[in-house]
C-alpha cells in the first residue's frame, strides 16, 4: 500500500473516532455516582398497601432518562421524585398488563404542560389476541382515529403538529429466538432485550447500560425460556419480580418465577445487587421462606425496596 494512502487511512479513522456519538462512548467501568435507579412502583395489581404498581426510573447525571413500565400509581411517584419528564428519552414496557402500562396516557397528558420538545421513544413487545402490542397500546390509548383519548392523538401522528412526537416500536417476541438483541443505542444509553415467558402474554426482559453501569429487569416471567440469566450477566443491579411463593400452582406458577428460580438466576448471572419487587399478598405472606430459598442459591446482596427508594449501581 502506498505510504500516502496509508497515512490518509490512519488519519480518517482517528478523526472518525474523535467524533463518535455519545452512544459509542459508554465507559467500560461503572461510574456509579452518575447513575441511579429509583423505584416508582414495587407492587403488583392488587389493591394492597399503598405502594404503586410496577414502575422504575433510571437517572443519569441527575436527569431522569429511562422509564421502565408505567403501572397504576407510578406516575404519582414520578412526580414525587421531582423528575422532569422533558428529560426522559425512553419508555420501556416489559408487557402490557394493566399493572405495567395503565399510567401511560397520563404521562402523555402531563407532558403537554411541560417544555418537552424532543422525540419520545416507546418500546415494548408484540401483541396477541389477549394483549396489545406497543404500537397498538399507543394508538388505542391516544390515537386520533379511535383512541380512548383521541384529543392526545397529535403526539402519535407524525403528520400532525405537536410539541413532541412519540416514536413507537414493537419488539418481536419469540420463544424460538432467544438471543439478546440491541434495540436502543442513543445519547449514552444502550438497551438489549430477550424474550421471556409470561404464560400466553409476550414479555421482554431488559438490560440498560449507561455510564459503564448495567441495570437489568426481569419483568413478569416464569423462567421457562431461560434466557434472562445470560442477559443479566454481571449486572450491577437486577430487578426481579417475586410475585409467588415456592409452592404456587396453576396460573400463578405459569406466569411467575419461584423464589428458588430467582436465587439460581441471580447466582448464575453473578449480579451485584438483587432487588425483589412486584410483591403480592401471596409472596408477602411467605416472605421469610422466600428470602431463605433465594439466599440458598444467591450469596450476594438482596433487598426488598419500597416506592421511591433509590440505588446507585
Amino acid at each position: 500500500m502506498p505510504y500516502k494512502l496509508l497515512i490518509s487511512l490512519i488519519s480518517f479513522f482517528v478523526i472518525s473516532n474523535s467524533f463518535a456519538t455519545p452512544s459509542q462512548q459508554i465507559p467500560q467501568n461503572c461510574q456509579s455516582k452518575r447513575v441511579k435507579l429509583q423505584i416508582l412502583g414495587s407492587r403488583g395489581p392488587e389493591l394492597l398497601d399503598g405502594q404503586a404498581s410496577t414502575g422504575y426510573l433510571i437517572w443519569l447525571d441527575n436527569k431522569a432518562r429511562v422509564i421502565v413500565d408505567a403501572g397504576p400509581g407510578s406516575l404519582q411517584r414520578f412526580k414525587q421524585s421531582k423528575a422532569n419528564f422533558e428529560d426522559v428519552d425512553l419508555i420501556l414496557f416489559s408487557h402490557f398488563h394493566v399493572d405495567h402500562s395503565n399510567d401511560f396516557p397520563a404521562y402523555i397528558k402531563g407532558a403537554f404542560f411541560t417544555n418537552r420538545s424532543k422525540e419520545l421513544d416507546v418500546l415494548g413487545p408484540t401483541g396477541t389476541k389477549f394483549v396489545a402490542s406497543a404500537e397498538q397500546l399507543v394508538q388505542r390509548a391516544i390515537g386520533s382515529n379511535g383512541g380512548l383519548y383521541p384529543y392526545l392523538g397529535d403526539f402519535a401522528d407524525p403528520k400532525a403538529r405537536s410539541a413532541f412526537k412519540i416514536k413507537t416500536k414493537n419488539i418481536q417476541w419469540s420463544y424460538k429466538d432467544l438471543n439478546s438483541k440491541e434495540i436502543y443505542n442513543k445519547n449514552g444509553i444502550r438497551v438489549t432485550t430477550v424474550s421471556t415467558h409470561h404464560g400466553p402474554f409476550p414479555s421482554q426482559g431488559y438490560r440498560v447500560e449507561l455510564a459503564g453501569c448495567s441495570i437489568s429487569f426481569t419483568g413478569d416471567m416464569s423462567g421457562r425460556l431461560g434466557a434472562m440469566p445470560d442477559l443479566a450477566k454481571n449486572s450491577d443491579i437486577l430487578v426481579a419480580h417475586n410475585a409467588i411463593p415456592e409452592d404456587a400452582t396453576g396460573v400463578p406458577a405459569l406466569l411467575h418465577m419461584t423464589p428458588s428460580y430467582i436465587g439460581k438466576m441471580a447466582q448464575r448471572a453473578n449480579v451485584k445487587l438483587l432487588l425483589l419487587t412486584h410483591l403480592m399478598k401471596r409472596s408477602l405472606k411467605s416472605n421469610k421462606q422466600n428470602t431463605a430459598l433465594i439466599k440458598k442459591y444467591y450469596k450476594g446482596k438482596m433487598l426488598y425496596p419500597r416506592d421511591l427508594d433509590s440505588f446507585n449501581p
